[in-house]
C-alpha cells in the first residue's frame, strides 16, 4: 500500500484519506457502495417516505464529522447505527411537536353554508355546535384523529400519518373518541328521563 502526502498535507492511505478536509472521499466510497441500502433502511423505519432524503443527508453530515475514519473497522455496522440513532432523534423531535392540524380552521371551513336552504344551514350549525362541544373535552390529537377521520374524510392510515403516529395509534385515538361520545350521549339522554 502505497503511502504519499496530497496537496493539503494530509496523509493517503491506498484508497482512503486521512484528514479531516478529506474526510469526504471516505463518505463518498461509503455512500456509494451502502446509499441504496441506507435509503431502504430508513424508508422502512419512517412514516413518512418525503423524510428519507433528509434523513439520509443527516446520516452522511454526522459521517463527515467522524475524526479518525480509518479506524473504523465496519463502515458498514458504524453508518446503520448512525442512521438509527438518527431516525429515533427523528422520532423523538417528531413526538414533541405540535399536531399540525388546526381544529378551528377546519371548522371555519365547515361552516360555510353547503345549501341555499335555511333549515339545512341552521341544523348542520346546531350538529357543529355539537361537535365543537364534544370534541372540548378530548385531548387535542384524539380531537384532530376523530375530525380528520370523520369530517374531513381522512383514513386511518392518513390519520396516523398526519399526526405522526402509526396506524394502530390512531385506532386507539378514534376509538378514545368514539367512546367518549357514546358516554357523553348516554349521560345526555339518561339527564333527560
Amino acid at each position: 500500500m502505497a503511502t504519499r502526502s496530497n496537496t493539503q498535507g494530509n496523509l493517503n492511505v491506498g484508497c482512503m484519506v486521512v484528514g479531516v478536509s478529506d474526510n469526504r472521499s471516505f463518505v463518498a466510497n461509503i455512500a456509494a457502495r451502502y446509499g441504496t441500502r441506507l435509503r431502504r433502511f430508513l424508508s422502512v423505519r419512517l412514516r413518512n417516505a418525503a423524510d428519507v432524503p433528509d434523513l439520509a443527508q443527516e446520516v452522511f453530515l454526522r459521517l463527515l464529522r467522524v475524526e479518525g475514519c480509518e479506524s473504523i473497522r465496519s463502515p458498514e455496522a458504524y453508518l446503520f447505527t448512525i442512521a438509527s440513532h438518527v431516525i429515533h432523534q427523528h422520532a423523538v423531535r417528531r413526538s414533541s411537536e405540535p399536531v399540525s392540524v388546526d381544529i378551528a380552521e377546519v371548522f371555519s371551513e365547515l361552516r360555510t353554508p353547503s345549501s341555499d336552504d335555511p333549515p339545512d344551514q341552521v341544523a348542520q350549525a346546531q350538529r357543529l355546535d355539537e361537535l365543537e362541544r364534544i370534541l372540548a373535552y378530548l385531548p387535542a390529537r384524539v380531537a384532530t384523529a376523530l375530525v380528520l377521520h370523520r369530517v374531513a374524510g381522512y383514513s386511518v392510515q392518513e390519520v396516523g400519518d398526519e399526526l405522526g403516529v402509526s396506524r394502530e395509534t390512531a385506532k386507539k385515538y378514534l376509538a378514545r373518541a368514539v367512546e367518549h361520545c357514546r358516554n357523553l350521549r348516554a349521560s345526555e339522554s339518561g339527564n333527560r328521563l
